[in-house]
């Protein structure tokens, strides 16, 4: 295992200043925030105003704190300057680090303030060590890694490199990669990688096989993961060799960021201890309180075996516990079920702790419909009321005289919600503060001479002062060690704890401890003013440098954009070799089974081959681009950042990857998330002959990005003119949670191979599931979305390449829907006629879905005030 350089940090969300007071009291060694008015994946927290953005630094340092600005989005090209007016702004006030997911951003702040660390956001969906270098020729010195990698996996990744690796140790678990989730996106106009997620992963969904609706009982929910808690695998985390324990929940209240980051800083603090001496231990024993309080203030509860808890992927896939699927929601603690409804109430054996007061609420399989809950009025145990709480035995809760028993069944599950003990928040007392910031103190005293004492905490910060009186012989009882110690105490009313000491006393001598208290103060109060110190504008050029980065734009030539088609079956890729005029097909097999023979039968009709390579590459899986070389093709689709970064150091296109295979051209996809100049010039400079930008970029901002760039860039863009927005890529596995008892391709019988899976939304849509050969699942949107409205203004931007997608259209409609966007890119058809032609297209179940403009529609983002507030604790 690997050697961590320094104890791991425990990082904690601060939604406002309530949730970042609550992080610091509890022993956080820094926390992460937006700003009220920024740009952060988190629009419906508080924030920090701009305006105390400053005062909240000095704050956090003062406690010897750090605190990391959240400018995690994608940014469009209208927000460069104000983005980089920002990184001034908190370069200024402070801020330790950034934390950053756009590659464009991720430039402007090395140029604006290069002295300013930047963390690598997890929605930058980095997943092996070769995304890493990419992050770290970026500049990033800290990479948040993807949530669905094991231990053994962040262990292998961190032994490849020296860049620091954050990783989510607790809170909600999002079921796609984060970064490559467009859902919100294509279903409202609210893009998650823009802070705006509508959590459409929470919604019921029915399972389609093979064309037939399959009852599922009270599991509807089969996108909903339960909530991450590895508080028991801190030390294993720590042998990995990760450097920051990351706790989630801008969206939750300071009560949950009291108990996430006391829990953590207890286990953290005894296992480093453990590791520190050798005596490394294999698992933290959680005790059941801990377990409780952490449910209790936010989990996913499911039934009496799934308190909501679990550790994610740490431990590698587990299809059967991330996801039940009987609920979307907090629970809190299970308390049993409802065995006898009464006049005031119900009966039931408990299995969790209740008192009067509590809110619980009645879960009957069916959390889409209102359910019954309320306070509990009484606690009545053998007819006799019990004061205070209790957690075994039969019970009855009584309630007011609004119960309605009608809403209640027999074998309802009975949950605690609430807990009154924090209906007035945390309890933020010094007396159950966490200790203080640790420092070790070296005292020296010599005859003739005063006192020298030091003090230096464990990020490199170090006074010294001396006394005034030198020491003189010792009359009486001379100065010894446990004077001294008790004379400095506990460092005072300071944020400073004293964890090792070092006493030097040349001889028997005399000093009044008033002096030593005296040196004390004086070395605290210069320690605290050391941390509070910031070299604000170290290396910040005085002038805007947004101009001086920025590709130069050219005048827009008259040329017409070429076709390419993307085929996801083996019937649709011999469809497409019979439509003259087609000259480049793209065969994006998720599963290579049958890859191999389709290219073959592309190259042989002397048409162009790409071959689309997966969104994600984990630790064991760099052997599949030794596959997709193999097969000769004339371009590679690359969407993956690692992937980007290895084939680039091997030479890029042209050049020998492992001296065995010719690299082809490189043409970037989506998922790279380029979104605004920057980023798109940094990719092209990667050597891509190709660019497809984000869907997050509306036809507006397509057309002005366009226009944007100097020709020769101009003409590598790509338009995905049609296709089905990619709703959800996940390792969460839906064909083996609900088709078979298994956690992997070893165990499921791997039904993904045998059957087509459509689940179907609350409004009847039936959306296409594909398993790929890392068993990841992509969900794509059922409605086809299409260029065709804006096609004028596209065109006349002058984007070099218009893109097809297929997903799973019958092969007899291939050509319709190519020869139709043929007919309008040649102007003999308007939009409306071909609008009219592919809504009429069925799916392989045979109905039409329809056809929309998707992301590419114009509209107005949505204003924090008119989104949902956040309702946990």
């Amino acid at each position: 295992m690997n050697q961590p350089p320094h104890k791991p940090e425990i990082l904690a969300p601060a939604g406002g200043l309530p949730q970042l007071q609550a992080a610091v009291h509890a022993g956080a060694d820094a926390v992460y925030f937006g700003l009220s008015q920024g740009l952060n994946a988190r629009v419906r927290s508080a924030g920090i105003a701009p305006d105390e953005l400053e005062q909240t630094m000095q704050f956090l340092h003062a406690h010897g704190c750090k605190g990391y600005l959240a400018i995690n989005v994608l940014v469009f090209d209208e927000e460069l300057a104000d983005a980089e007016q920002q990184i001034r702004h908190a370069a200024r006030c402070g801020v330790d680090a950034l934390i950053v997911q756009d590659i464009g951003l991720i430039r402007l702040a090395r140029a604006t303030a290069p002295h300013l660390p930047i963390h690598g956001s997890t929605q930058m969906s980095i997943t092996d060590a070769e995304g890493i270098r990419f992050a770290q020729s970026l500049g990033i010195e800290r990479v948040v890694v993807g949530r669905e990698l094991s231990i053994d996996e962040i262990s292998g990744i961190q032994a490849e490199t020296t860049v620091e690796i954050e990783a989510f140790v607790h809170g909600a678990l999002c079921v796609s990669y984060s970064g490559q989730c467009f859902s919100s996106e294509a279903w409202g106009g609210r893009s998650a990688n823009r802070g705006q997620c509508a959590q459409a992963c929470r919604l019921p969904y029915g399972l389609l096989v093979d064309g037939q609706l399959r009852e599922q009982g009270e599991f509807n929910y089969l996108l909903s993961p339960q909530d991450l808690m590895a508080l028991p695998l801190l030390p294993k985390l720590i042998e990995a060799g990760v450097s920051c324990f990351k706790i989630e929940g801008r969206l939750k209240g300071p009560e949950y960021v009291l108990s996430t980051v006391s829990a953590y800083r207890e286990a953290l603090d005894k296992s480093w201890q453990a590791h520190q001496q050798g005596k490394p231990k294999d698992h933290w024993d959680l005790d059941r309180n801990t377990r409780r309080r952490l449910a209790q203030v936010f989990s996913r509860g499911q039934d009496a075996n799934a308190d909501g808890l679990t550790p994610g992927f740490l431990e590698g896939p587990r299809h059967q516990e991330l996801v039940i699927g009987r609920s979307p929601r907090h629970r809190g603690l299970y308390l049993g079920k409802v065995d006898e409804i009464t006049d005031q109430g119900v009966r039931l054996q408990l299995h969790g702790p209740v008192k009067a007061g509590d809110g619980v609420v009645f879960d009957n399989g069916q959390p889409q419909h209102k359910e019954a809950g309320g306070n509990v009025f009484h606690l009545l145990r053998n007819g006799k009321r019990v004061n205070g709480e209790i957690d075994s035995g039969e019970v009855e809760l009584q309630f007011g005289r609004n119960f309605r028993a009608e809403r209640i069944g027999l074998g309802d599950y009975v949950w605690r919600t609430k807990d009154t003990r924090m209906d007035s928040g945390p309890r933020l007392h010094r007396e159950n503060a966490a200790e203080g910031l640790p420092v070790q103190v070296q005292f020296s005293l010599a005859e003739g001479q005063p006192l020298r004492l030091t003090l230096q905490d464990r990020h490199g910060h170090r006074v010294e002062v001396q006394g005034e009186q030198p020491a003189q012989p010792a009359r009486g009882k001379p100065v010894d060690e446990a004077a001294v110690l008790k004379a400095i105490g506990k460092l005072g009313d300071t944020p400073f704890a004293l964890v090792g000491h070092e006493i030097q006393i040349d001889g028997e001598l005399f000093l009044p401890l008033a002096e030593i208290k005296q040196a004390r103060r004086e070395a605290t109060e210069q320690l605290q003013q050391q941390l509070l110190q910031h070299d604000r504008d170290r290396e910040m050029p005085s002038e805007p440098v947004l101009n001086t980065l920025l590709p130069s734009a050219e005048p827009v030539l008259d040329t017409r954009p070429r076709l390419s088609l993307l085929c996801r079956s083996a019937e649709q890729v011999q469809a497409a070799l019979q439509i003259d005029g087609l000259d480049e097909i793209i065969v994006d097999f998720l599963e290579v089974h049958g890859l191999k023979p389709a290219c073959e039968s592309v190259k042989a009709a002397g048409k162009r081959l790409v071959v689309a390579a997966p969104r994600i590459f984990k630790p064991g899986e760099q052997r599949l681009v030794r596959y997709f070389l193999s097969l000769s093709p004339d371009a590679l689709l690359v969407r993956s950042p690692g992937l980007l970064w290895q084939l680039h150091q091997a030479g890029g296109t042209g050049g020998r990857y492992l001296d065995e295979f010719e690299i082809p051209e490189l043409h970037g996809d989506f998922s790279l998330n380029a979104a605004n100049w920057l980023s798109a010039d940094g990719l092209l400079q990667l050597g891509l002959t190709r660019l497809a930008l984000t869907h997050d970029v509306n036809a507006a901002q397509i057309e002005a990005l366009s226009r944007g760039l100097p020709q020769q860039q101009r003409e590598r863009i790509e338009l995905i003119a049609h296709h089905h927005l990619p709703i959800f890529h996940t390792e969460h596995c839906v064909f083996a949670r609900f088709m078979s008892s298994g956690n992997s391709y070893r165990d499921c019988g791997r039904p993904c191979e045998h059957h087509a899976v459509h689940v179907r939304d609350p409004g009847g849509a039936d959306h296409l599931v594909l398993a790929d050969i890392g068993c990841r699942n992509t969900v794509f949107n059922a409605q086809a979305q299409s260029a065709a409205p804006f096609s004028r203004c596209l065109i006349d931007s002058g984007i070099g390449h218009w893109r097809i997608e297929l997903v799973d259209e019958p092969a007899e409609e291939v050509a319709g829907i190519v020869n139709g966007y043929r007919e309008l890119l040649a102007g003999r058809i308007d939009h409306q006629q071909l609008w009219k032609q592919l809504r009429r297209v069925p799916d392989a179940n045979h109905h039409a879905q329809g056809v929309g403009s998707g992301s590419l529609e114009v509209r107005v983002e949505q204003l924090k005030s008119s989104m949902k507030k956040p309702t946990a604790r």
